[in-house]
């Protein structure tokens, strides 16, 4: 399983306690107070490591504590500092602390919002989350002119305990656009060290791929194949709406269409779909300079393929026409792929500020995805709704029982869902009443 967003909970260690404590050894009179101080707590970090692909190891693991620090000894000993907690986490992670907001007297629900800390993108990049808490003073500290016998040693202090959302936004420098069974699995496949899964269905990708180009020894550069779209993918149509936003920093666009259908009308609809499709999610990464690309001209006519360019050329837009699975004109297309990228700057990704509502004892995640379509995320939620079969007679009235008992509609409402709105609850669809 894909997981691109996750809530974790973090907890640094607590500092060590300081000790009152007398040195006392033969023939030494008054030997006076050696109390040690308590050792810091553990710090937690988050790093950015290559090679971790997705979230998915937080859905098995969500609370990370520090070390504590040790308490001190007599002697002047001090107790050991906590061990610091790394956390690692793929390269393009933002990450955000959740924050309570004032409860208002007259509401059941607490608002939250998310306060954005960083954008871990770059190979060991690091993020410190939680700091450790300090380690107390022994009595040694507190010695003083009037005071040479202090019987007073601080406790130490508590670490910080925060809970963290993390959104994963796939780093890489060509975005490949399409409807699904365009070829985008089998370009990767054929360009790169990616290995995707390829059929003659549809949503054959389920989860972004991202694979390596090697131009030339020391030339290479990044390509990230999404979910194929569907006309409508931006209000939460099909699979591609979800992971739209992982193309949100690649400095190339790749509109990939298949062409063995020999239809100019096709032709020119799909592209404009496409174009609409990401326009309409985010107008800035539809500025991005692109590129066409027509697949499967080995499954085409010479006449269709003369065709094309009166289609493609009123766009004002390079295109290139190809055969992924036979590898016809390949080169061309990464080498006028890796000479645009030499000049083209990397994208900053503007951190999203998402805000959602909680009620006791339950997390809800609500998102506004498209037009009058929403994505509610909760762990107990989407146990009720995937756990019951709706065929049975009866489920669609247990299911709605349930979300009035947890004040769904409430949190909902809130957010301004309204009645005729679609709402997404894991992988299902309801038209909210």
């Amino acid at each position: 399983m894909f997981i691109d967003e996750i809530s974790i909970y973090i907890q640094a260690g607590k500092g060590g306690d300081g000790v009152i404590s007398f040195r006392k050894e033969k023939f030494i009179d008054r030997g006076g107070p050696d109390g040690g101080h308590g050792g810091k707590g553990g710090d937690v970090y988050l790093v950015a490591r290559e090679g971790v692909s997705s979230l998915t190891d937080f859905r098995y693991q969500k609370h990370f504590k520090a070390e504590h620090g040790g308490n001190g000894e007599g002697g002047h000993r001090h107790g050991a500092n906590g061990e610091d907690l790394i956390i690692s986490v793929p390269l393009g992670t933002l990450v955000y602390e959740i924050q309570d907001q004032p409860k208002p007297v007259e509401e059941e629900i607490v608002q939250q919002t998310h306060r954005f800390l960083a954008d871990l993108s770059s190979p060991g990049q690091s993020v410190l989350v939680a700091k450790g808490g300090l380690g107390g003073k022994g009595n040694a500290s507190f010695t003083n002119s009037l005071e040479q016998a202090p019987r007073i040693a601080e406790l130490g202090a508590s670490g910080e305990q925060k809970k963290l959302f993390l959104e994963l936004k796939i780093i890489a420098d060509v975005g490949l656009v399409g409807f699904p069974n365009a070829g985008k699995s089998t370009l990767l496949a054929q360009t790169t060290n990616a290995k995707p899964k390829i059929a003659d269905y549809p949503f054959t990708t389920l989860v972004p791929n991202i694979g390596v180009v090697d131009v030339s020894p020391g030339k290479r550069f990044t390509i990230a194949d999404i979910p194929g779209l569907l006309e409508g993918a931006h209000e939460g149509k099909g699979l591609g709406f979800t992971f739209l936003r992982h193309i949100e920093r690649c400095r190339i666009l790749l509109y990939m269409i298949d062409i063995q259908q020999e239809d100019e009308e096709s032709l020119a609809s799909e592209i404009q779909i496409l174009f609409n499709e990401v326009k309409t999610f985010n107008d800035a990464l539809f500025q991005r300079p692109s590129v066409i690309v027509c697949n499967k001209m080995d499954g085409v006519s010479e006449s269709f393929l003369e065709r094309i360019p009166a289609i493609l050329k009123p766009l004002g837009m390079p295109y290139f026409i190809i055969s992924g699975k036979e590898k016809i004109g390949l080169d061309p297309l990464l080498t006028y792929l890796f000479q645009q990228l030499k000049d083209l700057p990397i994208i900053p990704v503007e951190p999203t500020y998402v805000a959602y509502y909680s009620l006791p004892e339950s997390d809800f995640l609500v998102e506004k995805v498209g037009d009058n379509t929403y994505r509610l995320t909760c762990e107990k939620i989407e146990r009720i709704v995937t756990g019951t079969d709706l065929s049975y007679p009866g489920s669609i009235r247990y299911i709605h029982r349930m979300f009035k008992r947890m004040n769904v509609d409430k949190i909902l409402a809130s957010h301004g869902v309204i009645a005729g709105d679609v709402v997404l609850i894991g992988e299902k669809r309801f038209q909210w009443v």
